[in-house]
């Protein structure tokens, strides 16, 4: 598998194996952004008959090990990027799906993000820095709210945030 990606490691071409010698000597010739991961052998078995299904042994009595397969290495497009030359899950936000508070303009909901990051509300785009990693939500009117948060390699979460009005 040829992996092409960028400076910040975001991955964004996958060529599958069994990759063609001159497209594999092709990528590898370029000085950065591509990542070679050829398919590797298969764990070593005790070699079956094919027909009686009995094991083999060589001739010394030892079992006989073959690997007959090989194993293609893995990368999730998406949900993957490279970190230090290798394949690597791409962080995720370990924050809620939602959250709620009371619309009076008091009540408030701190979450962690990091700093730089790009948020939308509702769509719309801002960026936030200088937050020290926390980012503190409050509304002073019932209604709900879609917050995207956007800040590679994380992968993008989107919380939905209800602001009930006070009782």
């Amino acid at each position: 598998m040829i992996i092409e990606y960028d400076e910040k490691g975001e991955i964004f071409h996958i060529i599958s194996d069994p990759v063609n010698q001159s497209v594999l000597e092709m990528m590898l010739a370029r000085e950065s952004g591509v990542l070679n991961l050829p398919p590797v052998p298969a764990p070593l078995e005790h070699e079956k008959d094919w027909d009686t299904g009995e094991l083999r042994y060589n001739d010394d009595g030892s079992p006989k090990m073959v690997s007959n397969r090989v194993i293609n290495q893995e990368c999730d497009i998406l949900a993957d990027y490279i970190l230090d030359g290798a394949v690597t899950p791409r962080p995720v936000f370990d924050l809620p799906d939602q959250i709620e508070l009371v619309a009076d303009g008091v009540d408030s909901r701190t979450i962690n993000v990091p700093d730089p990051c790009e948020i939308r509300v509702d769509g719309q785009p801002m960026t936030v820095s200088n937050l020290f990693g926390d980012l503190t939500l409050s509304s002073d009117m019932p209604a709900e709210y879609t917050l995207e948060l956007v800040q590679w390699p994380y992968m993008a979460k989107t919380i939905k945030v209800i602001a009930r009005a006070a009782d």
